[in-house]
């Protein structure tokens, strides 16, 4: 008897802690967002937890209007600097690649910003 409970004990814990590395793939947790703001996030994570190089930045590029059209779509928090960051971005996609991850490194950090901000009117 105590073994079965053990067993089923150790099964739990096992589909919990995997539940968890599955609801949480690129290996952070983030707190619930806003439905605008995670369909922003759910185009950003990928990309920017693949390993940096050439297909990272060439995905960044490519998803750069689609996160720039999602960004301007976020109404429950102020987005204009994650939107004007996105906009770098669009314009060293289309210079010099070298510009590029310093870019995407500013669009990740202005999503930080953005998520990290009390909305407006909330209490410190």
């Amino acid at each position: 008897m105590i073994k079965q409970f053990t067993r089923t004990i150790l099964v739990v814990a096992m589909a919990v802690g995997i539940g968890a590395a599955v609801a949480d793939e690129h290996g952070h947790m983030h707190p619930h967002f806003a439905p605008d703001v995670d369909a922003f996030h759910s185009l950003l994570a990928p990309i920017w937890h693949a390993r940096p190089g050439k297909a990272r930045t060439r995905d960044a590029c490519a998803r750069a209007g689609e996160m720039a059209k999602s960004a301007g779509e976020i109404r429950s928090a102020d987005a204009s600097a994650l939107v004007a960051s996105i906009g770098l971005l669009q314009t060293a996609c289309k210079g010099k690649p070298a510009g590029i991850d310093a870019a995407f490194h500013d669009v990740h950090e202005a999503f930080h910003q953005l998520i990290d901000a009390h909305p407006p009117g909330s209490a410190r």
